[in-house]
């Protein structure tokens, strides 16, 4: 029973719908498999699932607040206490000099040839020693100034050509951290996270600004999806060039009824109250056929026409 509701809106929808883009996206042609942008993998729907997780948790264990969270006095505290503490990369004494103890990849340096201006670097008359063994044991008189170290890295000292490259990635036992997915025997129990990944702060989205169609704001003619009962119609007499009608409908609160439209070929004929549950139509044409139905009003809302009866007039 729908109680005379009906959900029928009109007009019809006609709103677009902000569509962002997807996160896991289909690979076309490739049977079942998803691209995860973010790590930049091809594979099946299932490992993209958990891959997922994975990312998600990561995430959220990379969030800054999880840290200690000092203040800016506390910091300053801590460091005035027990100093900054960090990896060095290089060393000096009176009789010893390296700037690159780790040995990593050196870029953008300048080499200097031995040279005999006054007050140069590598000057036999300058400021610097001859014959300082090189503090990796290169055969050469050459000094290198200037530039960076590449993290991660190992490289000859003496060619300065890249040995090997490391990946450092951070993993943990996957049961750790409450990844859906790790009771399964055959995925790896481990969470890693890539350091080339950024992180980001999860937030639900409230406004949909591309939305390239703001309907229904301002539109005028926006009416109820919910619509009153349409009337049953009755004929009741047909004599003398009138005929009567009458009818019933169901009624409900929640959209109540405040008048009834009447038609007659398909024209509204007249208004009555909602009070009111029949009607006279008179001085109609002898021998000729009319068509009524009558709709139920709840303000500016219209019901759908009832029962159209047609009636040749005695």
């Amino acid at each position: 029973m729908n109680n005379g509701i009906y959900y029928n809106p009109q007009p019809p929808r006609d709103w677009s719908r902000v569509q962002s883009l997807c996160s896991i996206t289909t690979v076309p042609n490739s049977r079942y498999l998803v691209y995860v942008p973010r790590t930049k993998q091809t594979i099946p729907p299932g490992q993209a699932d958990l891959e997922n997780q994975i990312l998600l948790k990561g995430n959220i264990l990379q969030y800054k607040k999880n840290s200690s969270n000092f203040t800016k006095n506390q910091r300053y505290s801590r460091i005035s206490n027990i100093g900054i503490r960090g990896k060095t990369y290089a060393t000096q004494s009176i009789t010893y000099s390296n700037p690159n103890t780790s040995g990593l990849l050196r870029v953008n340096s300048i080499e200097i040839p031995p040279n005999t201006i006054v007050g140069q670097p590598n000057n036999e008359s300058g400021p610097f020693q001859t014959n300082v063994r090189n503090p990796f044991g290169c055969n050469s008189t050459s000094i290198q100034s200037g530039g960076n170290l590449i993290c991660n890295t190992l490289a000859n000292p003496c060619t300065n050509q890249l040995i090997k490259a490391y990946r450092i990635v951070n993993c943990a036992s996957i049961t750790a951290s409450d990844v859906p997915g790790f009771s399964n025997p055959t995925v790896a129990k481990e969470l890693c996270w890539d350091p080339r990944i950024n992180t980001w702060y999860p937030k639900q989205r409230l406004t949909m600004s591309n939305s390239g169609n703001k309907w229904p704001t301002n539109y005028k003619a926006l009416v109820s999806a919910v619509t009153p009962a349409p009337p049953v119609l009755i004929l009741d007499s047909n004599i003398n060039a009138s005929i009567t009608l009458s009818w019933t409908v169901i009624q409900n609160s929640c959209i109540p009824i405040s008048s009834f439209g009447i038609y007659q070929n398909g024209a509204l004929l007249k208004s009555v109250s909602y009070t009111e549950f029949t009607t006279v139509i008179e001085n109609l044409i002898v021998g000729q056929s009319y068509s009524f139905y009558i709709v139920s009003v709840s303000n500016t809302v219209l019901s759908n026409a009832s029962n159209t009866i047609t009636v040749t007039v005695n």
